[in-house]
């Protein structure tokens, strides 16, 4: 199941807690897109199969800055390290002593990875609106205007006007969720963050796409 994990890396470039916790929830993703430039997190991420099973959970660090810019490191029970500065694309699997280097793909209109994680229009790749709120959550849901969309559903939940979680159904009925928790605003970030140095005596493999 850990390549679960790699496929939904770059569905979630640039999570971030929002303001005013009294707006709706799609006033606080569109407040996060015009002002929230980078953040720290802890996250939880769980892989469901098209059954609701729960197939595998992982847990680790992300940092992120806007735009295209990330650092996922998996620690928990495999450890693993996506890392991009928005050009180039590093996948680090320490079991595997395997370094896998695409050029990033800025292709994919609906992605939430460009969703979250570049400056565009929002309302011109999705369609925007409220969901039920449920255990204190209250969800925005994403619906793509592409004709052939990447994912089913993609849903972002608040809590309190923090980000506390996003969950994403894909074509199959599979579902991941990440949940975030410790999350730093804004905070300095040194530019080598987003860049990665293969450590002696991995492969490293050049791929043909992100």
């Amino acid at each position: 199941m850990r390549r679960l994990a790699f496929g939904v890396f770059a569905l979630v470039l640039s999570l971030q807690p929002l303001v005013a916790c009294a707006e709706s929830a799609a006033a606080q993703l569109k407040h996060f897109l015009a002002d929230v430039r980078a953040f720290n997190a802890s996250f939880e991420q769980q892989q469901f199969d098209e059954q609701g099973t729960l197939v595998e959970t992982a847990r680790g660090k992300v940092c992120i800055a806007r735009p295209g810019r990330f650092n996922w490191d998996y620690q928990t029970p495999y450890q693993q390290r996506i890392v991009s500065d928005g050009k180039t694309l590093w996948v680090y699997d320490a079991d595997l002593a395997q370094v896998t280097v695409n050029p990033v793909n800025t292709n994919a209109a609906d992605s939430p990875a460009r969703l979250l994680g570049d400056d565009f229009d929002l309302e011109a790749s999705f369609t925007v609106g409220e969901a039920v709120s449920e255990a204190g959550i209250d969800w925005v849901s994403l619906g793509s205007k592409q004709p052939k969309p990447q994912f089913k559903a993609v849903r972002i939940g608040f809590r309190e006007g923090e980000l506390a979680v996003m969950r994403l159904q894909d074509n199959l009925g599979q579902t991941t969720e990440i949940r975030f928790t410790q999350i730093a605003r804004n905070p300095a970030v040194p530019p080598a963050t987003f860049t990665f140095t293969p450590p002696t005596g991995v492969d490293i493999i050049h791929g043909t796409g992100g």
